[in-house]
């Protein structure tokens, strides 16, 4: 890889001290390492500008330095540039990033191309309204949310004509990829990062049926809000800001045509990563 975005998180790094560092090691093979005009550490250090909102073109991987956060907000760019993504994690639990910032000299393998990619899927979200119109939200990585707002959610999910009645605090239909965040966290199966599947967690059900669900990853779920108090009920993406669900509303989430290709460097098992990230961390 000859031409890589550098995408630093300014929170976390302020010196840009992991940054440069970063920088240091990518122009020792790389022919051009972009970044956002404003990052002047950077730019003083040799990365070539390109404005806010727009990935260059010709770039072949999209280098993310934060957690999980900045991770999810990286990915939907990524995926509409169709450019692959690698994290290096200087958050928590940092389960997207591929790397730790003890391991930025292993970049270098970048240069021969030694690693693997992973196509991740992708939700789709749309928000039908009561007279049939339809809304695209997004996407998202890790899960689609519907939050009762502090009272309990009256909410129907529908799978082609079957459906199913749900009292609970929220619902979570997540990825592969997000079935390790907050649908783990609500009880939720972990399931292979890998596959292709859509995966529905209810939060603290009062419902006799509490277990998640697995849909194979062609499923169109649809699920309609019925409580008659629809003014505290949200949808969120990924965690983003909530969008409001009104009573006999529906939200409708598919697979996306996109991917969001993660690079990682080393090995990558579910069984290992669930040892090393899950067991000495806390959620």
């Amino acid at each position: 890889m000859k031409k890589v975005i550098l995408l630093p998180n300014t929170e976390k790094d302020p010196s840009f001290a992991l940054s440069l560092r970063v920088l240091e090691v990518l122009r020792g093979f790389c022919t051009c390492v972009y970044t956002e005009s404003g990052n002047d550490l950077l730019l003083d250090a040799g990365a070539v500008e390109y404005p806010e909102g727009e990935l260059p073109r010709d770039a072949e991987l999209l280098i993310v330095l934060g957690g999980d956060g900045t991770m999810l907000h990286a990915a939907t760019d990524a995926a509409r540039f169709d450019i692959p993504l690698l994290g290096i994690n200087m958050g928590r639990l940092g389960y997207l990033a591929s790397l730790d910032p003890t391991e930025i000299d292993s970049l270098s393998s970048l240069a021969t191309d030694t690693y693997t990619e992973q196509a991740r899927m992708l939700l789709d979200v749309r928000l039908q309204k009561e007279n049939g119109e339809e809304e695209v939200l997004g996407c998202a990585l890790n899960d689609m949310v519907i939050d009762g707002g502090g009272h309990l959610a009256d909410l129907r999910l529908f799978e082609k004509q079957s459906y199913l009645d749900y009292r609970a605090d929220g619902l979570i239909v997540a990825t592969p990829t997000g079935s390790t965040a907050y649908s783990l966290s609500a009880g939720g199966a972990v399931l292979d990062e890998t596959m292709d599947a859509l995966c529905v967690t209810p939060i603290c059900p009062r419902s006799f049926f509490s277990r998640s669900l697995v849909f194979p990853s062609d499923a169109a779920l649809r699920i309609v809000n019925m409580s008659t108090r629809g003014d505290s009920v949200h949808i969120s993406l990924d965690g983003s800001t909530a969008i409001p669900l009104a009573a006999r509303e529906s939200v409708l989430v598919s697979r996306s045509p996109k991917r969001v290709r993660l690079i990682t460097l080393k090995p990558r098992r579910l069984l290992e990563v669930l040892s090393t990230k899950m067991n000495t961390q806390h959620f």
